[in-house]
């Protein structure tokens, strides 16, 4: 697989199915939906929305992610991220209270599962830059050499003055686990303070609802099949959940000499994780469950499974590199594959 081509599998890819009501009485009544589809933050991000004003709060709900995109796109050098990453090892930088809320949040889930998720993994996402090197491996002595920089206990975060400094020349943050996440639950909130009562948004994997489809019935959605594009590995109904992330190593990767090389990095070793090939985290927003999906990928099924014990009412699918599909307790009888 060579040029674009992995960029463009992501794309198809990471866009999960939401199935629609019946076309019965009920169906044709029922409000009419304002939707619409932009390409931002590397992703496909569809919103629907229904009841009045709806089209209004669904470009509020995009501006919300243009401008977390300009706050933490690390390719961008006019970004906050970009502006931390230069001043690495020299001074600390002042920056957007949303720039201390997500680093805040990724700090959290480093500690909670142990450093599977890293915010300062930058290092070694340029290292390995998937998706921007072709089809380029590094070798041992190069991750040994970038692995010290990446460390999320050095992040200095300050609260009061909203600085970030990173103590190291070469330390870089990468906010690509967490920024999109971020952005899908405030732009749910600028729906809801739009009065907005039934909405879905689908940002690349990353969905959140609000409230039921207008007939009542619950938002179904399914998971996509990670070994192939028209399939689906799973059916669900958000009956008790509202927001459902996926990570997978078929979002942005290569393939090497029969080897499959993704975006996702273990920031432990500077590997590859290869128990899993995708994990689906099922939860509620206000449990502040959101931003587990990368960790649980790089953890794989048993200690993924342990460590998600500590966010009640959330679950997950796993989905290993042998086919099997390991769903959490929660999920017993509540999905169809």
């Amino acid at each position: 697989m060579k040029g674009l081509h992995p960029i463009l599998i992501s794309v198809c890819l990471a866009i999960l199915i939401v199935f629609s009501a019946g076309c019965g009485t009920g169906a044709l009544l029922a409000p009419k939906a304002y939707k619409e589809t932009q390409f931002l933050m590397d992703t496909i991000i569809d919103i629907t929305a229904y009841g009045q004003g709806n089209e209004a709060a669904v470009k509020a709900a995009f501006d919300e992610f243009k401008r977390i995109n300009e706050l933490t796109n690390r390719f961008d050098d006019n970004s906050q991220v970009t502006k931390i990453n230069q001043a690495a090892g020299k001074n600390k930088v002042q920056v957007d209270p949303d720039i201390i809320a997500m680093l805040k949040l990724a700090r959290d889930r480093s500690e909670k599962f142990e450093g599977a998720l890293d915010v300062t993994v930058g290092a070694l996402t340029e290292l390995w830059g998937v998706g921007h090197k072709g089809e380029f491996v590094p070798g041992q002595a190069e991750i040994k050499a970038v692995l010290p920089l990446v460390n999320y206990r050095l992040l200095e975060l300050n609260d009061q003055e909203n600085t970030v400094f990173l103590p190291q020349a070469g330390m870089r943050i990468d906010l690509g686990a967490v920024a999109k996440s971020y952005a899908n639950r405030k732009a749910i909130e600028v729906l809801k303070a739009k009065g907005i009562k039934s909405a879905l948004i689908n940002a690349g994997g990353e969905v959140r609802v609000v409230g039921t489809r207008p007939d009542g019935q619950a938002w179904r959605v399914g998971v996509q099949d990670p070994r192939n594009m028209e399939g689906l590995a799973a059916k669900v109904a958000l009956t008790e959940w509202d927001s459902l992330e996926t990570s997978g190593d078929y979002q942005r990767f290569f393939i090497k000499d029969n080897v499959r090389y993704a975006h996702i990095i273990d920031p432990r070793t500077g590997g590859q994780p290869r128990q899993v090939i995708s994990v689906t985290v099922i939860s509620k927003v206000d449990n502040d469950a959101d931003v587990l999906s990368t960790a649980l990928f790089v953890l794989g099924v048993e200690k993924g499974q342990r460590l998600l014990q500590q966010f009640p009412d959330t679950e997950a699918i796993f989905i290993t590199n042998d086919g099997q599909k390991v769903v959490t307790p929660g999920l017993t009888g509540k999905i169809e594959f």
